[in-house]
């Protein structure tokens, strides 16, 4: 079966946005890799980089700005054909008022990111995110829970209906610096569109969590669960100390 996929995105980033956040002044550098061993090999429009066999790298950086605000910006890299491309510049805003270290029940808020992508990577060269945020810890347990709207600004797409998908965690700390959990990432394409689960990503991730020295990351083993999700994906987050 020839996979369909509606909106192809640059995987640049495999992440669930949890309540971590920069205080006012305070800066991080996060480096994003991920590869796809076994990918899917047909192109979803003309000219497209499939994830197969290729490497993603994304550096991005972070900076608190006070009021529950965080700025960000993604330079994403493509290693495709032996060869590393530029693929995707990507500014962020998060909004988190709501926080569990400041007394509420659980956190919240939202993320709005805007991307200019090279046209090998996504059809659409400028698109939007809103990623809204919404999780709890439970004693030893984290959960979190991501929908996102996804919005095409360029043609073909313009004016037509966004697109809808979630990411999910549930982790549990094994020590204080250690937790192992799942991410579970689903894709169901435009809003106004009937759903096919084949036609659909659905990707689902084990994963590793380390807080501590000498430096902090996350990584996982990831599946997919439909003909449109590709079959093997591996990815890694890194936090690299700032002075």
């Amino acid at each position: 079966m020839t996979p369909f996929i509606a909106h192809a995105v640059l995987q640049d980033e495999i992440q669930v946005y949890d309540d971590e956040i920069n205080a006012k002044g305070e800066s991080s550098l996060e480096l994003h890799v991920n590869s796809t061993p076994r990918g899917i090999q047909t192109p979803g429009y003309p000219g497209e980089v499939m994830n197969n066999n290729g490497v993603r790298v994304t550096p991005e950086f972070a900076y608190g700005l006070g009021h529950d605000l965080e700025a960000g910006l993604y330079i994403s890299y493509v290693n495709y054909d032996n060869k590393f491309q530029y693929a995707a510049t990507k500014l962020r805003m998060k909004w988190l008022p709501l926080q569990e270290d400041k007394g509420d029940s659980f956190f919240a808020g939202a993320n709005l990111e805007l991307a200019n992508v090279q046209p090998q990577f996504d059809e659409s060269r400028y698109n939007a995110e809103m990623r809204f945020i919404i999780g709890k810890h439970i004693d030893e347990w984290l959960i979190s829970f991501n929908p996102i709207i996804d919005m095409p600004l360029s043609q073909p797409y313009v004016h037509q209906a966004p697109y809808f998908s979630s990411a999910t965690r549930i982790s549990r700390e094994v020590t204080p610096q250690l937790a192992l959990g799942v991410e579970y990432y689903s894709n169901l394409n435009q809003i106004n569109q009937p759903i096919n689960y084949q036609n659909t990503q659905q990707l689902g991730f084990l994963m590793m969590y380390y807080d501590g020295k000498p430096i902090s990351f996350q990584a996982g083993v990831g599946k997919g669960f439909s003909n449109s999700t590709d079959s093997l994906t591996l990815k890694a987050i890194f936090s690299i100390p700032l002075p």
